[in-house]
């Protein structure tokens, strides 16, 4: 009797090891998986050559800042002494449908203001590996330090970032000086965007839960990810910030973006709420309003 609840036990101690084991390799294989698809960013041809901006422009290529990635962009002249740099979310490149950055560039010009638009590394026709939130200082200090070689002061450069573009010009403006941010839908953490990612194609909560931990893990041990949250680096932003919040934004809330705001230190910025608007959509949906307030808040004094 002892010995046939003996060998019992031992096979259920063996089926709920073989679960385990296999939990665990599921596990550490899913996590894997999305630390791939969450981190490698593809790379998409551009949609429209420069000539679609009907105005006159420049091809032009500078090397990032530091290991001197080739990136290539387009840069528009006009007439004020403010530049924009235009940096596009972390799936797009320079000509980012969603958000028509085309037009935005086209508006800019026509309103006074110089614009670089340009494909961040590994999208559209720029070298290298694209990843995600990665090579920040690297990419955006190499748009900054071509404008600088072009006669344009730090003071006179601000960068306008949509979705993970906006995440990643915060972040490089709080160890770097420019003149400005426009961030349209930046998020406050990482770990809140990947969820909410995930939820928008289907996954459940829980599991984006579950598996964010396992996913962060290997995307630095792989990628050499580094966690870097908007709302921990905002206060060390100098130069003023306008913070722009889609009302149907799935990705961030307006409570977030005031977190954002709140967390800020320059008595210059400010927030505008855009009503009826998806991600990143501000511009398709309120342009007058949208050349308007970027015109207003970039004319005014930083402090």
């Amino acid at each position: 009797m002892d010995l046939g609840l003996s060998s019992k036990k031992k096979k259920i101690i063996k089926i709920t090891a073989i679960t385990l084991g296999v939990l665990i390799v599921l596990y550490l294989g899913l996590s894997i998986y999305g630390a791939w698809q969450g981190t490698v960013l593809p790379r998409l041809p551009l949609a429209y050559t420069g000539g679609s901006l009907s105005l006159s422009y420049e091809d032009v290529s500078f090397c990032s800042r530091g290991d001197n990635v080739l990136l290539n962009g387009w840069f528009l002249p006009a007439e004020k002494d403010e530049v924009v740099i235009i940096v596009h979310g972390g799936f797009q490149n320079r000509i980012d449908e969603n958000a028509d950055t085309l037009d935005i560039t086209r508006i800019l010009v026509q309103t006074g203001y110089n614009v670089l638009l340009f494909d961040l590394r590994g999208r559209g026709e720029s070298e290298g590996q694209g990843l995600a939130l990665s090579y920040i200082d690297e990419d955006i200090g190499g748009a900054v330090d071509f404008l600088r070689s072009r006669g344009y002061g730090t003071e006179d450069i601000c960068i306008m970032g949509f979705c993970s573009g906006a995440a990643s010009a915060c972040i490089y403006a709080s160890r770097n000086d420019v003149g400005a941010l426009i961030l349209v839908g930046c998020f406050v953490d990482v770990q809140t965007m990947v969820i909410r990612q995930a939820q928008s194609v289907g996954i459940p909560q829980f599991l984006a839960q579950m598996f964010y931990p396992g996913t962060l893990f290997f995307a630095r041990i792989i990628y050499g990810f580094e966690v870097i949250h908007p709302i921990d680096v905002v206060g060390n932003v100098r130069c003023k910030i306008l913070f722009i919040h889609e009302e149907f934004d799935e990705f961030t809330t307006f409570e977030e973006t005031y977190r954002l705001f709140e967390a800020s230190v320059n008595p210059a910025n400010r927030i505008w709420e855009v009503l009826s608007t998806n991600h990143s959509q501000v511009y398709i949906t309120h342009p007058l309003e949208f050349i308007e307030r970027v015109d207003d808040f970039l004319s005014q004094d930083s402090t």
